[in-house]
């Protein structure tokens, strides 16, 4: 397994993509986090589907029925191409300690793509058996591509706790100290020292590591100013190779084998500025982190829809659970600007700074770097992993009303258990993340209900869908998103043009350190940025009958 402890624990920043229900979280996850991204979609396709809120369990004859219930390609009676592109923008509004950021990100995308071939018979030939259709499709189903930023004066505490917390936490030599503590080591920002306890005639000596140098900072009159630059690009695709029959224009009955693939990047950029005050001896500390992940999985879809009377359609899904095989690629910079120190002076300063760290009872305590030249300190590592994931079942039920030929009214129901991802990995162990899942993540029921209008040949649309959160407890944030979207289209015998636009808010924490704080500690309070982030998204179709 890559041994790191990233610095960054996700207080689940979540944004969402209109392409797809894209749960991402800035920055090198935990594992279960990761699990929980790949795992977080709604079914893209077409634009018709999504004005309508990406309600289509129970409907047919579009292209969208590949992902979600490949039953509904039992309607057509027609051959199609079609090809959705689409223009996402993503914004993300940060406050921080009493400071705002925005920043955003837009991005052109295909959501899909595919060629359905028909064959079906007439209505003048008897027989129950009706025919079906073949597709092969693509769906982008998560996108990736965000930007976040914030920046803020903290007068509580800084990175450098952190790093003193998590090494301590490790208790381990420093050459074998891993993850981002390992780079504040090797940048001198904390240092092991040994420290003497004595009991009568026996003293034990105790190594521990503390800040390597201290300072008026970070205080209500001293703050320490963070800011974070968080980007992320990449998508997570399926392959779709579908079939839907139709047996007597009453049960209609499909089946889809899906490929998936994930292309996660993402880059967090850190910085603290210390006050500069006279005498201080650092000027700044910097750390990036850069995770790429891909995956390739497999799963299955099955689905039926009945016409019980010609107003009405029931449909009900079942997507397997999606087997991935993931490789990821972490790498780690560290830095760290210093004002010349000369460590052959560190006596001196330390005598001056002792009472800081030195224990009541110790007869001494030693520091155990002796000579450095400090100007500007980095350490790089780079590492790589490889493990499985395999993300839960989803069930699907969905209703449809028609108002004759006029429009219809539709609503989806989904059921999703989290807690059922499973991690493992080829080397080392994912226990804990394991554990984590069970622990943190609980099961939802998603939403979803439109309707369509029509008007000779032009429809009018609106949609919604409501997502449940996957989390046990929303003491620290909530992960339920709303989702509103509507459309208009135009069809002939030959082609159609659909337009659909929706709009998605979500509030949520993100925290770049958590500190451990048993005794509540102000001093050691974690503190979040409150992140409000929005998606606007573009979607045309256009498909041509053959």
């Amino acid at each position: 397994m890559k041994f790191f402890k990233t610095l960054f624990i996700s207080a689940w920043l979540i944004v969402t993509c209109f392409s797809g229900f894209a749960q991402i979280s800035p920055g090198a996850l935990a594992y279960h986090e990761q699990a929980l991204v790949f795992s977080s979609y709604e079914y893209t396709g077409s634009a018709r589907i999504h004005g309508i809120g990406n309600t289509q369990i129970s409907l047919g004859g579009d292209i969208s029925s590949a992902l979600s219930n490949p039953a509904g390609l039992g309607f057509y009676n027609k051959s199609e191409f079609t090809i959705t592109p689409s223009f996402n923008l993503f914004q993300a509004d940060s406050k921080y300690f009493n400071t705002n950021e925005t920043a955003s990100e837009g991005k052109f995308n295909i959501d899909n793509i595919g060629i359905v071939f028909n064959k079906t018979k007439s209505d003048n030939i008897p027989g129950d058996w009706r025919g079906g259709s073949f597709a092969i499709s693509y769906s982008k189903v998560n996108d990736f591509n965000k930007r976040v930023q914030y920046n803020g004066m903290n007068p509580s505490n800084d990175i450098i706790d952190f790093y003193v917390q998590d090494a301590n936490i490790q208790n381990v030599d420093p050459g074998d100290l891993n993850g981002v503590t390992r780079g504040g080591y090797n940048t001198y920002l904390i240092s092991e020292f040994l420290d003497a306890f004595v009991e009568g005639s026996d003293t034990t000596f105790v190594p521990f590591y503390e800040r390597t140098f201290f300072s008026e900072f970070p205080s209500a009159d001293f703050p320490t100013n963070q800011s974070e630059i968080i980007s992320s690009t990449g998508s997570q695709n399926q392959w779709n190779f579908s079939y839907g029959g139709n047996y007597g224009d009453f049960l209609y009955f499909g089946a889809t084998l899906g490929i998936q693939s994930i292309n996660y990047n993402v880059v967090k950029e850190y910085t603290e500025l210390y006050p500069g005050l006279d005498g201080d001896i650092v000027d700044y500390s910097f750390l990036a982190e850069e995770l790429l992940t891909e995956g390739i999985g497999i799963n299955g879809t099955f689905g039926v829809i009945a016409r019980p009377i010609n107003q009405i359609t029931l449909g009900f899904s079942l997507i397997t659970p999606t087997s991935f095989a993931m490789n990821e690629r972490y790498t780690l910079y560290s830095e760290a600007k210093y004002n010349s120190f000369n460590m052959n002076n560190y006596g001196e300063y330390f005598d001056a700074n002792y009472d800081l760290i030195e224990n009541s009872d110790a007869d001494f305590t030693s520091f155990y770097e002796s000579t450095a030249n400090l100007n500007t300190e980095s350490y790089d590592e780079e590492s790589l992993f490889d493990y499985t994931l395999t993300t839960p079942m989803r069930l699907n039920g969905g209703i449809t009303y028609f108002f004759n030929k006029n429009g219809f009214i539709s609503g989806d129901v989904e059921f999703v258990n989290y807690s059922k991802m499973k991690l493992n990995a080829q080397s080392g162990s994912l226990t804990s993340d394991s554990e984590s899942i069970k622990e943190l993540y609980t099961s939802v029921v998603n939403y979803r209900v439109g309707g369509e209008w029509r008007v000779e040949k032009f429809r009018f649309r609106l949609g919604y869908n409501l997502n449940g959160n996957p989390l046990k407890t929303d003491d620290t944030t909530n992960l339920s998103t709303q989702t509103v979207s509507g459309g208009v289209g135009f069809r002939s015998s030959t082609f159609y043009l659909d337009l659909a636009s929706s709009y998605r808010t979500l509030n949520s924490k993100y925290a770049p350190y958590v500190l451990d704080n048993p005794d509540s500690n102000p001093i050691f309070e974690t503190n979040f940025a409150d992140i409000s982030s929005s998606n606007l998204n573009f979607m045309l179709s256009f498909g041509l009958f053959f």
